[in-house]
Order: C-alpha cells, then sequence, then structure tokens
C-alpha cells in the first residue's frame, strides 16, 4: 500500500470534521492577512520556493527542529520568493496552526501543502492564513479538480496543482489550473528522478506558470530547469537536510557564492559598521555578547538586525547559560550561533535541539590533536583561532601544527572557519589552506569595536576573487 494510500482514509475524516465545524459556524479571515499574490511572486526569475517540515516520510531520520518561523526568515534573508508549509502534523511535524508565526517573521506568500480532498479543508487553509494551497491531480477525479479550483479562486487564493503525468496535466488544464507543477518525485518508489520536468513541460500550455517540485538539489540544476522551461522550484529535502538551511537557499538562489571561502566580519558594535560589512560583501556578520570590549546589548543587536534585515547574523557566545544563548538567539533574530567557551558536545546537542539554528563551534589545537572534533560531529562549522602572541619561533611551530589539523578536517569533510589576527596582509595564509571561511575583527578595525572601511575593503578585495 502506497503513501497515499495508507493516509486518504484519514484525510477523508478531517474533511468532514472541517465540514461539520464550517456549517455550524463559517470560515472567517482575520483583517490583518490579506492574501498575498503567490503567482506574482513565481514570476520573478528563477523563483525558489522554500519548504517548511519537521520530518519526512520519504527520509524517516530526517528531523528539522528549527522553528517554522525562524526557517521562513533565514528563507526570505536567503532570497526565497515564497514558501511551503507542509500542513500534516501526523507525519510531517507542522500544521496551519504555524502559518500565523510565519506571517508575523516574513512578508512572503505561504503555500500550504495537505492532501487536500474536500473544499472544507481549502477553507480551513484560507481561514489559517494560507495564500495558496496544494492540490494532487492524481488524488482527484476531473468534477473534483474542477470544483475544488473554483473553490481556491472564490476565496482569493492560488493553488499550484501537481502533476505526475500527462494524464495529470490534461486533467488540470481542463480544470482551470493557472500554476501547475510537475513532481519529479515517484509516488510509488518516492525516487525523484529531474528529467521529469523536461519531458513533461512541452505538455503544459503556453500562460501557465510551470514549476519544478522535488530532487533539486544546485543552483546548477535550477539552471538546467529553467533552461527547460520551467519558472519556479519548489526545494525541501535539499534545505532541510541541509546543517545551515539559511546557507543552502542562499547558495541556490546565488546570493552566496559556492566557489570561494565565505568572509565573515566578527566583533561589531555598531548600526553603521553592520551596513558597511554587508555592503562590501561579508557573508555573515558576527555580534559578540561575551563580555569584553565588543560585547553587545540584546537591544543593540535587535537594531543592527533592523539596519541589515537581509544579512546573517551570528552570535558569538561564550560557556553561557543556555537559557540566555535560546533568549538572545530567537529575540535578535540570529542565523547562526558561535560557541567560544568550554561548552561540551552535550549542551550544543541540548542547543541545536532548542533554537534548530547551525553551531559553530570553537576548538583548540590541543582539542583538534586529541581529537575532539569527533566529538562534535553535530555541529555545523568548526573555528579554529590561529596561534597568537608566542616567541617567533613557538608561534610558526603553533601556527604549521593548526594549518595541519586544519587541513586534515577539511579532508574529512568538516567545514572550517579560520580565525585569530588575520589581516589584509596575512589573510592569504589562512586563504592558502582553502577553508570555509575566514573571521576577522582586529584586522579591520581602527579601534577595539569600531571598524575601518579601508581595511574591509582590502580584505574584501582579497577574499572575494580568490577562488574564481
Amino acid at each position: 500500500m502506497s503513501f497515499l494510500e495508507r493516509i486518504l482514509p484519514g484525510k477523508r475524516d478531517e474533511a468532514r470534521s472541517l465540514a461539520q465545524r464550517f456549517t455550524a459556524k463559517g470560515p472567517s479571515r482575520a483583517e490583518d492577512m490579506p492574501v498575498r499574490d503567490f503567482a506574482a511572486a513565481l514570476r520573478r526569475p528563477l523563483a525558489v520556493i522554500a519548504e517548511v517540515k519537521h520530518r519526512s516520510p520519504s527520509h524517516p531520520h530526517f528531523r528539522q527542529d528549527a522553528a517554522p518561523a525562524q526557517l521562513a526568515a533565514a528563507y526570505q534573508r536567503g532570497g526565497a520568493a515564497a514558501l511551503s508549509l507542509v500542513t500534516d502534523r501526523e507525519h510531517f511535524g507542522t500544521s496551519l496552526a504555524d502559518v500565523t508565526a510565519m506571517r508575523q517573521a516574513v512578508d512572503l506568500p505561504i503555500l500550504t501543502k495537505d492532501f487536500i480532498v474536500a473544499e472544507s479543508q481549502i477553507q480551513a487553509a484560507w481561514e489559517a492564513g494560507a495564500d495558496a494551497v496544494l492540490l494532487i491531480a492524481r488524488l482527484l477525479d476531473q468534477d473534483t479538480l474542477t470544483r475544488l479550483l473554483a473553490e481556491v479562486h472564490r476565496l482569493g487564493l492560488h493553488s499550484l496543482v501537481e502533476c505526475h503525468d500527462a494524464e495529470d496535466i490534461e486533467k488540470s488544464v481542463q480544470a482551470g489550473a493557472r500554476i501547475l507543477g510537475i513532481n519529479n518525485r515517484n509516488l510509488a518508489t518516492l525516487e525523484t528522478d529531474l528529467g521529469q520536468t523536461a519531458r513533461l513541460i512541452p505538455l503544459v500550455p503556453e500562460g501557465l506558470i510551470k514549476v519544478s517540485e522535488s530532487g533539486i538539489q544546485s543552483r546548477a540544476q535550477v539552471l538546467d530547469l529553467a533552461a527547460q522551461g520551467a519558472d519556479a522550484f519548489l526545494i525541501g529535502h535539499a534545505l532541510l537536510m541541509s546543517r545551515d538551511p539559511g546557507r543552502k537557499v542562499r547558495e541556490i538562489t546565488g546570493l552566496e557564492a559556492t566557489d570561494r571561502p565565505r568572509l565573515k566580519v566578527c566583533g561589531l558594535t555598531r548600526p553603521l559598521d553592520a551596513a558597511a560589512a554587508h555592503q562590501r560583501g561579508a557573508d555573515i556578520l558576527g555580534l559578540i555578547f561575551a563580555p569584553g570590549p565588543r560585547q553587545v546589548s540584546f537591544d543593540l543587536a535587535r537594531k543592527i538586525r533592523q539596519v541589515v534585515p537581509e544579512a546573517r547574523l551570528c552570535g558569538v557566545f561564550v560557556d553561557s547559560p543556555l537559557e540566555e544563548v535560546v533568549h538572545i538567539s530567537q529575540g535578535a533574530e540570529l542565523d547562526l550561533v558561535q560557541l567560544h567557551g568550554q561548552e561540551s558536545p552535550a549542551y550544543c546537542r541540548e542547543l541545536q535541539r532548542e533554537i534548530g539554528l547551525p553551531l559553530i563551534k570553537a576548538l583548540t589545537l590541543e582539542d583538534l590533536e586529541q581529537g575532539r572534533a569527533r566529538e562534535y560531529g553535530e555541529v555545523a562549522y568548526l573555528l579554529l583561532d590561529l596561534p597568537k602572541g608566542e616567541s617567533a619561533d613557538d608561534l610558526t611551530m603553533l601556527q604549521s601544527r593548526l594549518r595541519q589539523a586544519a587541513q586534515r578536517l577539511i579532508a574529512e569533510g568538516r567545514e572550517v572557519f579560520l580565525a585569530g589576527g588575520l589581516n589584509s596582509d596575512n589573510i592569504h595564509e589562512a586563504l592558502a589552506i582553502q577553508p570555509f571561511a575566514v573571521d576577522l575583527s582586529r584586522g579591520v578595525e581602527k579601534a577595539p569595536g569600531i571598524k575601518d572601511t579601508v581595511r574591509l575593503d582590502r580584505v574584501a578585495r582579497k577574499v572575494k576573487p580568490c577562488r574564481s
């Protein structure tokens, strides 16, 4: 029995229950939730619809702990044109109850995806604040699909009508579909084949918006599918399986290059410096919440977020209580959390479950040589501080040992940040190791916490083209 066959009886029961509720009192939608234009969003060039869900029956080991609103904000910063929310809590862990928080977090239109068999489910999605709903042509006969699309349009919503073969496409076009999705996943085997889009797109009439769904992993695949005629791309698994979904969506939308190290500018204490670093192409902006000359308050962090709403913000903490990190990361809308103290692997795992954000864990040379990096296997990134402040001979030896350790980690597939005394004069040595990112603070300052735009420019010029 297929997954669809297993869940359909429950969906029919759900639809009947909703219909009874709406018979007593019809659906209503809050006035502060106007319908956002899903179709217009998909007419953007290479429009990505980024998906939110906590679990997936097709990947039993998959688990995404980030709050839906948090993921939504990361996707918007990453250039997504619209959002998709799977609204089947039993099998996917998310539901219509998550729509409100997502709408408050972003201004992107939200497609709710469920297994819809009756008007009452569409009405429930409209009431919850959805801007579009998914209809699966394979589940519905011609008359039912036509009737459901009419209800969608009556409510002022849009619908993505999902097709798996030529018969589905013909049925959907006859029913009046305006946005047609081609699902690259075989419903029987759950395997994906991107060639499905190429085979079926010629059957879609001109004027309809064509969405390729499932199995898309990279920007190169997006570009290839666009060349075949796809207008938009619904991507879920590639984003949600990533340890850093916000970064992954940026790579797919083209906002973040994958052929060079990333640049992190840390120790920012002024909104104008954050804006300057962002404008010069810094991929991550670091805010330090630990005591010291570069410490920022929660309120200042929120002001910086307001000045650079599209930037990726990283909060740096040193042995802070877990509750404090959770509060600040959520309230300051951070994208990453960096732990620069003695935080244990257990602490990192618990924090990851609480906030769902990618973690950067700083390790010492001694940690690396004792093999402790393996204990932090669930951490997204490791940060290594290049030694400084030793005698010339000792410094040379320590830096050599750390570079060797970094190269071993990179060879093992770990993504590494290099930090510690980097500036425009010595950054080429760090770049030669080919880390995931270089992390600068004092090397781009004219005073503690006060950045120097000339030094920022020099560093940015050296980092940006180094792998081109």
